[in-house]
């Protein structure tokens, strides 16, 4: 797969701007600035970077990848035509469209273009700094710059990474350290290895940030960090990274767990929740996400929470309350007056009718809503859960569970949520390893499915419980978008069905 980077990059600032605004007008056009007047200032290169923490936000939070993701992930339910929901939603499932002229093609083309810009972005200001300006900037009044540009730099390129990693089967790693030798000749690489890229960017980020006092990230909107918080961030989310990359339950049995305690025990101690500000910064799955009309909450997941059977090939027809899958020709289900898990009226809220078409299939019918967080919807502000205390502490658990831990640690954690929140009985940490994994992915796709992006597909793609993994023919990881690929005169390829 030998191919010029020289011609991707050029293609992706181009493709950037002209693909994302004529798919997804909601993508930030960051390109406008005359790019030689703004790395010629040294000044400007901190802002640059932090300009570019919007581009990789955008490319994984707003409409595409997150909503129709979620609904193949059968966690969210919608069978509107809006973002793909309704073709990745659709079973039997069918093989991605990954052409040039599908209309929904953004949950393809835009984590991939906007990830690919945001690593330029922090690549070029790297390379910009140590050649033009031998690695040592100052601002006007004489203040060193460079510990500043180069940690939140690194954390650029170890998000950018990581996503590419976390959704594509392959992507390019490139960073500022390539000559033009090494970048003509760069091919694409599995994404097991752009994952461990993304986590070598983000350690180093980790380690420049705890070593110098004076560096912050205040880049990621409402996220305010000095230097331990700013390591502490990178650390949780190498862990995450780690643990999520797997495509599969074998993948995720044969992970480094005690690598990946390691990277979670240095984490974050306080949720990390972006704010929306109502313009930029804001996720789609807390807005339509949330809203009756336009989604639901999968009917799997509702037979999952009332201990119900069904699963990617295990229907529960019979289920008194939450029959799985929702019954064809059936308009309405009564309320669930009396739930298993109380988290059905905490976080959901029933509704008498759908308003989904029966004729694309009753499977996408659901009486409850998400409505976990009702104020978000007001004006679009305030916090977006993205990796939550509870979230990180779940990797925690399940690493202390896989290496031989302590399980009543593990126990402790997965019940923060599960007996706080779903009111459900309490592990003691004296049960088998396979019962608490189960209890903690049950966890994870009740409390975390909302948060963040594309988490409820990451849960079950990697989940050694077979009830709870994706329908069969999904697909695991999405393919380089078609236009991407006969730019590089590379075969076309998909996924899925």
């Amino acid at each position: 797969m030998k191919k010029t980077f020289k011609k991707l990059g050029v293609m992706m600032v181009a493709l950037a701007v002209v693909l994302t605004s004529c798919e997804d007008l909601e993508v930030e056009n960051l390109n406008d600035l005359d790019s030689r007047a703004v790395y010629a200032d040294a000044t400007s290169l901190p802002s640059v970077i932090d300009g570019a923490f919007l581009t990789w936000w955008q490319g994984i939070q707003l409409s595409s990848p997150n909503m129709p993701v979620s609904v193949a992930a059968q966690t969210l339910s919608s069978s509107w035509g809006n973002w793909g929901m309704q073709d990745l939603g659709t079973i039997p499932r069918a093989p991605i469209q990954n052409t040039v002229t599908y209309n929904n093609r953004a949950f393809m083309t835009t984590p991939w273009y906007n990830l690919n810009n945001a690593l330029a972005q922090a690549n070029e200001v790297l390379r910009v700094l140590e050649t033009e300006f031998n690695g040592s900037i100052q601002d006007n009044q004489g203040n060193d710059l460079t510990a500043q540009t180069v940690a939140n730099a690194k954390m650029l390129q170890g998000l950018t990474l990581g996503w590419l990693g976390l959704i594509f089967d392959q992507a390019f790693i490139a960073d500022e350290s390539l000559s033009a030798e090494d970048l003509a000749a760069l091919e694409m690489s599995p994404y097991t290895d752009v994952i461990e890229a993304a986590v070598t960017k983000l350690t180093e980020a980790a380690t420049m940030f705890a070593a110098n006092s004076g560096t912050t990230h205040t880049a990621i909107n409402g996220l305010n960090y000095d230097n331990t918080g700013a390591a502490q961030f990178c650390r949780a989310y190498a862990a995450k990274l780690l643990a999520y990359k797997a495509r599969s339950g074998a993948e995720t049995a044969a992970n480094d767990w005690n690598r990946i305690l390691t990277l979670a025990n240095g984490g974050t101690t306080a949720d990390i929740s972006p704010a929306g500000d109502g313009q930029f910064w804001w996720t789609r799955i807390l807005i339509q996400g949330q809203f009756p009309l336009w989604s639901r909450v999968s009917q799997r997941l509702i037979n999952m929470m009332e201990g119900g059977i069904g699963g990617p090939s295990t229907n529960d027809p019979n289920h008194p309350t939450a029959p799985y899958p929702w019954p064809d020709g059936t308009s309405t289900l009564p309320e669930i007056t009396n739930p298993r898990d109380a988290r059905i009226t905490k976080y959901y809220q029933y509704n008498t009718g759908v308003q989904f078409q029966s004729a694309r299939g009753y499977y996408f019918f659901s009486s409850y809503n998400f409505r976990k967080y009702p104020d978000y919807l007001a004006a679009f502000l305030g916090p977006m859960p993205h990796l939550t205390l509870n979230e990180q502490n779940l990797i925690k658990a399940e690493a202390l569970i896989r290496t031989g831990g302590d399980k009543l640690q593990a126990a402790a954690y997965i019940n923060n949520t599960r007996v706080d929140n779903g009111e459900l009985p309490a592990l003691t940490g004296l049960e088998s390893n396979a019962d608490m994994l189960k209890a903690l992915y049950y966890e994870r796709l009740v409390e975390f499915t909302w948060d963040g992006a594309l988490n409820g597909w990451f849960f079950r793609r990697m989940t050694t419980v077979d009830q709870y993994q994706l329908q069969p023919g999904t697909p695991q990881q999405m393919p380089v978008p078609a236009q991407e690929l006969e730019i590089l005169g590379l075969d076309v390829y998909t996924f899925g069905g």
